[in-house]
Formats: structure tokens, sequence, C-alpha cells
């Protein structure tokens, strides 16, 4: 997640050379046109779509340690 603004919040998707964004208003932005990083925000957003749109508060976050740095996790 990342604060673009102080009145703008973003989810967002890297890789160790890419990155996007999906802003509050379903703007998604890349750092170049072909990052993969879209096509995995794409998905999720397809999967919380599926799941109702829950809260965010419904979900149990988890980190987990990979060679790269941190993957977070969230299940509900």
């Amino acid at each position: 997640m990342a604060g673009l603004r102080p009145d703008l919040w973003a989810i967002g998707h890297s890789t160790p050379t890419t990155a996007a964004v999906i802003q509050q208003d379903g703007t998604i932005l890349a750092d170049r046109p072909d990052c993969p990083s879209p096509s995995v925000l794409h998905s999720w957003l397809a999967a919380w779509e599926k799941a109702g749109r829950p809260a965010p508060e419904t979900y149990t976050p988890a980190l987990t340690r990979t060679t790269d740095g941190w993957d977070l996790h969230l299940s509900r």
C-alpha cells in the first residue's frame, strides 16, 4: 500500500525490477508498458469482487520472508 497524496492511497504489486499500483478510483499505474504487475492487480481485483468486496478489517495479514524481501498474505 502506498500513500500517493494525503488523500489518495493505492495498493501495489512489485517485482525486483517493476511496480504498479491501483488507486482508489480504479486507475492502474505501472512503471513501464511491459510491466507484469497490472495483470496481478487485475487478478486481485477480480478475487475481491468475487468475494463480495469484503472490508479490509475482515482480512488477517501475515508476512512471509523471501529471498527478495517480504511477501504479504491476506486470509479470511
